[in-house]
């Protein structure tokens, strides 16, 4: 995702007596708790310790002093209810903490870490997937910081850092030669902040016009920006934080593969990020035309402008970015190969610009970064290695707004429920007829989360296609028997569903409450594929229908997409 705020007011030192988060003492015992109603719980304020690290739990609402163990026996818990994570990376690397005072008893658990190393002041020369920024990007009290994303090289500027234009030029408000700093400026690092190097270009990002709010297409159709390694700052090889092989206390930096790719559907993905580390997912829509929000200035949390962009990847899950990420490489995790550069999100999803050209169905093209960022015989070329596979290792979070989780959608009503049993037992007779339908079922569907859906279950794949809607019904496929072959999405699947998109895509996008629609695997039937839309949490849209020109629609609900 984009830019986290950094705040400029450090710790407060009251005289010399206290200091900010320094030194240490023998922590006080443990209070008798004092009964009260409810029952017992135990909690703690993060579900994740990195190694060597501590958690504090609390136990509440037990009549008597707690004992702590955890389950199985990895790290140690004391008397107070602290958490002691081991030093070394532990299998399994989940424990359960329980509190007991007699016949009371919880627990909770948590899951060990590598710490975050992508935020920390770097050691010269820097390794990329760090935290740097524009040094003059610095509003009232919050700096803005982003991700120094990989390393390419230019025959006129010699070797270049890869971000984003939010990142590096300030969303176009940048002069070339301004110092980019790591792991931030210095108003918000004091004493860490170092040049890594100097904006030299950032591709046009605002649509045009000056009318604050205005909304229309990005001119590069990337949010992307270079800037010139200052000589021996930056590791010449390319390595990125955690892109290796994950030994017993850290993940080593590795170079991405020399070979880039295009995304494709689910590739696995994966990325390394100044906020959340190495992160991995899945790609869940291609082709997408896109709208996101981009402030004023650093931190004002007000609307500038509203760029539209074609052909762009969407990344699953609330875990994958948070702010702070924009400008991280996206790589394939099988083999390392870049495919994309993160810029933006929802707290469900993220976004990112392919690094190749795209066209759609009816020729228009789809510029992706590295023409962008080109010119003329000046072309841009990464700095990378042989291929090889990402660990995909879990790693801790630094301070910043986690981004959530995808709703699962809510209990049917009585209406619905209603609805699709009608509409089942009228096709009983007939979908029964099929050998490889086992049961039919009501139930919700995978691709639009506030609507019902009648559930076939099936054997073994059906010889004959399974309708996406009946009698207005969405239909959502499921094979009873684990290991059965599952038919999958082919890429002449792919370019239908592409030429719908394009023929439709003016009917939603910037429609009240639409702010994409791409291609995606359908959840409901994952043979098919499926126009995916993009509406906006709790604002009105037009009616989707289950079905468009025989492709099937899968509703992607979320935030804004915002490029912070």
């Amino acid at each position: 995702m984009s830019r986290i705020l950094g705040v400029l007011l450090g710790c407060a030192m009251l005289m010399w007596v206290i200091g900010c988060g320094g030194g240490s003492s023998a922590p006080a015992p443990t209070p008798t708790p004092t009964p009260s109603a409810g029952a017992a719980t135990v909690t703690t304020t993060s579900t994740t310790v990195p190694l060597s690290s501590t958690q504090l739990f609390t136990a509440t609402n037990f009549s008597a002093a707690v004992t702590w163990s955890v389950n199985p026996a990895i790290g140690s818990i004391n008397a107070n209810g602290i958490y002691q994570a081991p030093a070394t990376f532990p299998t399994p690397n989940t424990v359960t903490v329980t509190a007991t005072a007699g016949a009371q008893t919880a627990s909770d658990t948590i899951t060990i870490v590598f710490p975050n190393d992508n935020a920390t002041s770097e050691a010269t020369p820097v390794k990329l997937g760090t935290s740097g920024g524009n040094t003059a990007d610095v509003g009232a009290k919050v700096c803005c910081i982003g991700t120094m994303g990989s390393l390419w090289s230019r025959a006129d500027l010699g070797q270049v850092i890869l971000s984003n234009n939010h990142v590096l030029d300030r969303s176009s408000l940048g002069v070339p030669g301004e110092s980019i700093t790591q792991p931030g400026p210095s108003a918000c690092f004091p004493g860490q902040s170092k040049p890594i190097a100097n904006l030299s270009f950032g591709a046009p990002l605002a649509p045009a016009g000056t009318t604050q709010g205005r909304v229309g297409a990005s001119p590069s159709n990337t949010d992307s920006a270079i800037a010139a390694v200052v000589p021996g700052a930056v590791d010449p090889t390319g390595t990125i934080l955690d892109l290796g092989a994950a030994g017993s206390t850290s993940i080593a930096a590795a170079q991405p593969s020399a070979t880039i790719a295009t995304p494709s559907l689910p590739m696995s993905v994966a990325k390394s990020g100044r906020t959340t580390g190495l992160t991995c997912s899945t790609v869940s829509s291609i082709k997408a035309d896109i709208q996101v929000d981009y402030e004023t200035s650093c931190g004002s949390n007000v609307t500038a402008f509203t760029a539209t962009y074609r052909g762009q990847v969407m990344i699953a899950g609330g875990s994958f970015s948070a702010g702070g990420d924009s400008g991280s490489l996206v790589v394939n995790s099988v083999n390392a190969q870049p495919v994309a550069l993160l810029y933006g999100g929802s707290p469900t999803d993220t976004v990112a610009n392919p690094l190749l050209d795209d066209v759609d169905s009816v020729g228009n093209p789809a510029p992706g970064v590295i023409t962008a960022l080109s010119s003329g015989a000046n072309h841009l070329t990464l700095v990378g290695g042989t291929d090889h596979a990402v660990s995909c290792a879990p790693t801790a979070v630094t301070n910043a707004k986690q981004v959530g989780a995808l709703s699962t959608g809510v209990p049917l009503s009585a209406t619905e429920s209603q609805r699709i049993t009608a509409v089942q037992q009228k096709n009983r007779g007939l979908l029964m007829q099929n050998s490889a339908i086992s049961s039919l079922a009501i139930g919700g569907s995978a691709d639009s989360p506030s609507e019902g859906a009648l559930i076939i279950h099936l054997s073994h794949a059906s010889a004959v296609p399974i309708p996406a809607v009946m009698d207005g019904v969405r239909t959502r496929v499921v094979f009873d028997q684990d290991g059965v072959s599952q038919p999958s999405v082919g890429q002449a699947q792919i370019d239908r569903a592409a030429v719908v998109k394009d023929a439709h895509v003016s009917e939603y996008l910037g429609q009240p409450g639409i702010q994409g629609v791409g291609v995606a695997i359908s959840s409901d039937n994952p043979a098919e594929t499926a126009i995916s839309i993009y509406v906006i949490k709790g604002v009105s849209h037009q009616i989707i229908p289950p079905v468009i020109d025989g492709v099937r629609t899968k509703i992607f609900e979320g935030e804004r997409f915002k490029a912070f």
